[in-house]
């Protein structure tokens, strides 16, 4: 559901938002400083950004969630299925941040692990039992490599995790209605039974229905799905292909804070 805190407007899972000690948020774009087609609450490494603008982004996100700024780990995404595993609490987020992944995973608690995005999909999980959270970057490549589904193994082979315990939330992102795409996307999601949607003579894919079901694949049986479209909402949210690429990047996250 789409709420709005301190100006930022943010879509929260239902199931998620339940969970006493867990802070998550899909966040959006307004209530920032920056400006232009960056505007306003852009939380990506952008050239057109000045530094100053992007460090008040983050303040204002760690105000409004009660979360660390200097807490917030992201990686170099580079569309692959990898995923970092956080099991150090005192490691900073520049070491992370320079490690090239799409999805990071921890039992720290105090530090949030987040995805940038604006069009992808961004996947949050939470393991009930053992207290472990992920969050995802599933673009086209990462999602038919199914990072969502590796991620739910990784959870399982490193912390003891059991799918039915886990709950995801996967966020905004562009809908079908949105993502045309070519013969070589088209045939990397064939095996998916309804990913693909020809409207014509073009295809579409439908990338966060996809992430749903690899995870119900893996046995994750509670996924709360954004039915929100980012390129439908560029009021609300940023996105690449309906701005042509001159747009920022929005956070999602997910934070053990007790």
């Amino acid at each position: 559901m789409l709420k709005t805190i301190q100006g930022i407007t943010y879509y929260s899972s239902p199931r998620l938002e339940e969970v006493p000690g867990l802070v998550h948020s899909f966040l959006g774009r307004t209530g920032g400083v920056s400006s232009g087609h960056l505007a306003y609450l852009n939380l990506g490494r952008r050239e057109e950004d000045r530094a100053e603008c992007l460090a008040e982004n983050k303040r204002r996100v760690g105000a409004a969630f009660g979360v660390v700024e200097g807490k917030i780990f992201t990686v170099s995404q580079v569309h692959s299925d990898r995923i970092v595993i956080i099991d150090n609490p005192n490691i900073t987020p520049e070491v992370i941040k320079s490690q090239e992944a799409d999805g990071i995973i921890t039992d720290v608690k105090g530090v949030s692990i987040g995805i940038l995005t604006a069009d992808c999909v961004p996947v949050l999980l939470f393991d009930r039992k053992k207290r472990v959270v992920a969050a995802i970057h599933a673009g086209w490549k990462g999602t038919a490599s199914k990072i969502s589904a590796k991620a739910v193994e990784i959870m399982m082979e490193r912390f003891g995790s059991r799918p039915q315990d886990i709950t995801a939330a996967i966020g905004p992102a562009i809908g079908p209605c949105c993502y045309e795409v070519g013969e070589e996307v088209v045939s990397a999601f064939g095996h998916q039974k309804g990913v693909a949607v020809q409207h014509g003579k073009n295809w579409h894919i439908d990338l966060p229905k996809a992430n749903q079901l690899q995870l119900q694949d893996a046995g994750v049986t509670e996924i709360d799905l954004s039915d929100i479209c980012t390129s439908c909402r560029i009021d609300l949210f940023f996105s690449h292909r309906k701005e042509m690429g001159k747009t920022g990047r929005q956070l999602s996250f997910i934070s053990l804070i007790s």
